[in-house]
């Protein structure tokens, strides 16, 4: 009864194990598929207005950077389009100002 006991557990936390494991890693590959890009408008916006016209390549907006300057963070699929091509025709619209790579910036000791 023990044997038959220690088995089950042992089956239940492979399965487990397994089970968390592949879950983790479907959420990391969706998230690495997603790029981040900097954009500023030329005045008040409607997000939708943007992320409509490119809803090919999963443009969202993010957050709010600068509401005086509006410049807002937005993601989208870096595997639908490359960052540099999303860029140019960001700055192709009528309604961006200026877009450019979000760059991470990390403290110097």
């Amino acid at each position: 009864m023990n044997v038959k006991r220690n088995l089950l557990v042992l089956i239940s936390v492979v399965f487990l194990t397994t089970q968390f494991t592949s879950c983790k890693s479907k959420n990391a590959s969706s998230v690495d598929d997603l790029a981040e890009v900097l954009v500023q408008f030329n005045e008040q916006y409607e997000s939708t207005n943007l992320e409509e016209t490119y809803v090919a390549y999963e443009l969202k907006k993010k957050k709010v950077v600068s509401r005086p300057m509006h410049i807002y963070l937005f993601t989208y699929n870096s595997k639908k389009i490359k960052q540099t091509e999303l860029i140019e025709l960001l700055k192709t619209s009528e309604l961006v100002k200026e877009a450019q790579p979000n760059r991470n910036v990390q403290i110097r000791n």
